[in-house]
């Protein structure tokens, strides 16, 4: 083989090097994303399945428009899914919940005021 040739077949390991470090970059920054998306879906559910036990009388195991004695026990989604694992705090009319999800780095708190019958919602993203 000519200098060349093996010039470039030395140039064309490289390239393909290259191109597949940056595909599994973009892969996991890809499959961190997707987890996000999932985190903050489960949120959601969470959100609906508490403004329910807000509006629910205390008799009923709800708690009475108010947030105050709210677990993720009162949450039929339960403490973890596939997504991340789930943690629920509330105070009066204010829902906090925290979601800390399956791939490192992903963590969203969503803080939620119920207003009339919507809520509020303020999501701080962590990295």
């Amino acid at each position: 083989m000519g200098q060349q040739q093996i010039l470039l077949v030395i140039l064309v390991t490289v390239i393909v090097a290259v191109a597949t470090i940056i595909a599994i970059d973009t892969l996991q920054e890809s499959r961190q994303s997707a987890n996000e998306d999932a985190v903050q879906q489960d949120i959601l559910l969470i959100l609906g399945e508490a403004q329910a036990y807000y509006f629910r009388n205390a008799s009923l195991q709800g708690g009475g428009r108010s947030f105050d004695n709210i677990g993720i026990g009162d949450i039929s989604i339960g403490d973890s899914t596939a997504n991340g694992t789930y943690a629920v705090s509330g105070s009066g009319n204010t829902l906090t919940v925290e979601g800390t999800g399956t791939d490192e780095g992903v963590f969203l708190r969503a803080i939620a005021e119920l207003q009339g019958d919507d809520f509020q919602v303020q999501w701080e993203y962590e990295e």
